[in-house]
């Protein structure tokens, strides 16, 4: 069974949240182009919500961080 790993790091080399963490499954068996397709399109529902969040979160941090620092 194939498993993915995603790591997303930011400029700093950084583990970003949530979705590095896990490990995802695709699954049976994978034989036919067909069954890696539908495999991987339901992998990109589950992860990429989660995904769009951890990296909106990250960067809205980081914004945040850089008004504190502007504003002293």
């Amino acid at each position: 069974m194939a498993t993915i790993e995603i790591i997303i790091r930011d400029e700093d080399d950084q583990v970003l949240n949530r979705v590095t963490a896990e490990s995802y499954e695709l699954g049976q068996e994978l034989t036919t182009l067909s069954e890696i397709e539908g495999a991987i399109d339901q992998l990109k529902n589950r992860l990429l919500p989660a995904l769009e969040a951890d990296l909106l979160t990250h960067q809205q941090q980081k914004t945040i961080a850089e008004l504190k620092k502007a504003d002293k």
